[in-house]
């Protein structure tokens, strides 16, 4: 897609984090961050946002987390509607992102009762009708590739299967595939694929494969994206899934695609729970750089990382946690 213009903005977003690996019902809400305190809710290693952009009817949900039971069950105790979603996005394709993705389509109930058709109908016409009741899901092509692990001695440890794209699509769901930045709403994009330019090492590895035929082929997981949202006023919102690709990598990208360079908030996951020292400082003062509102680093940053954001960054950092809504 072309690159977005200043002119695609929203007045507001709001975010719901769905899925994290931290629950804590003793935090203190603001006017902003709103922490849910009603019933306690699973956290999990696993990631997802529910997404409002401004008044639209746009609810964009991003990624599902790990099981098959946190994600469902912490919106039935929220009091979220499934209904409400208009499209979902993917940031990669690791389990931890995708495990309840198919109860969740199928809870939905996407696939149409059957029809009486009138004479003549034409394969258009019912093709148009069963696309119109598809949910979609954005996701790069690799997201769906079968993925292994290189051990040492040159062993090899796998399948680790893909996400269930026929079974997705048999449920109701429309797969769009793009490695370039994707629409999702007015406002808002997937950035596609992220090129691996910095200092960042953490959120890859030289032992991930993904098979190709009878080829095992070094994954560098090419597919990793992020949601980059355009806030009237105040700049972009950079959410991640497990930035793989690098947090830097991420927001450098962002900037680059949207042309616009001023940053409001980062969240979601940093990939620097196995990073050196001087890797997170680096990476901090990066963003120290930059002058965000929010950094908010959750799911697979890591406590180290996450402790020296808030040394450093104290009037930025917001803890992370499952149920929490930030109002931007």
């Amino acid at each position: 897609m072309n690159a977005t213009s200043k002119k695609d903005q929203v007045n507001r977003v709001t975010i719901t984090i769905l899925v994290d690996n931290k629950a804590d019902l003793m935090l203190d809400s603001t006017d902003q961050i709103k922490y849910f305190t009603d019933k306690p809710l699973l956290a999990e290693h696993g990631f997802s946002a529910l997404i409002q952009l401004g008044d639209s009817d746009s609810r964009i949900l991003w990624d599902a987390g790990v099981s098959k039971i946190a994600l469902i069950e912490n919106m039935r105790r929220m009091g979220i509607d499934h209904s409400a979603i208009t499209i979902i996005a993917l940031s990669h394709g690791h389990m931890d992102h995708y495990a309840a993705m198919t109860v969740l389509l199928e809870q939905m109930d996407l696939v149409p009762e059957d029809k009486v058709w009138e004479e003549g109908v034409t394969l258009e016409g019912l093709e148009t009708w069963r696309e119109e009741h598809r949910l979609p899901i954005v996701a790069h092509p690799a997201a769906f590739r079968e993925r292994w692990w290189r051990k040492d001695d040159g062993r090899m440890i796998g399948p680790f299967n893909p996400p269930p794209e026929e079974v997705w699509l048999n449920v109701g769901a429309k797969i769009i595939r793009s490695e370039s930045p994707f629409e999702l709403a007015p406002g808002c994009w997937t950035t596609g694929y992220i090129p691996r330019e910095s200092f960042e090492e953490c959120g890859r590895s030289s032992q991930l494969r993904y098979r190709d035929g009878v080829d095992f082929v070094p994954d560098d997981l090419e597919e990793d994206q992020a949601i980059v949202i355009n806030v009237k006023g105040k700049g972009l919102i950079v959410l991640s899934g497990c930035a793989h690709s690098g947090i830097v990598n991420t927001i450098n990208h962002a900037m680059k695609f949207s042309g616009i360079d001023r940053i409001y908030a980062i969240l979601g996951g940093f990939h620097l729970a196995n990073a050196s020292d001087e890797e997170i400082f680096k990476t901090i003062e990066f963003i120290k750089e930059l002058k965000p509102s929010y950094v908010i680093p959750s799911h697979c940053t890591g406590f180290s990382a996450i402790s020296k954001f808030a040394q450093e960054m104290p009037d930025e950092f917001i803890e992370g946690v499952v149920g929490v809504t930030y109002l931007l």
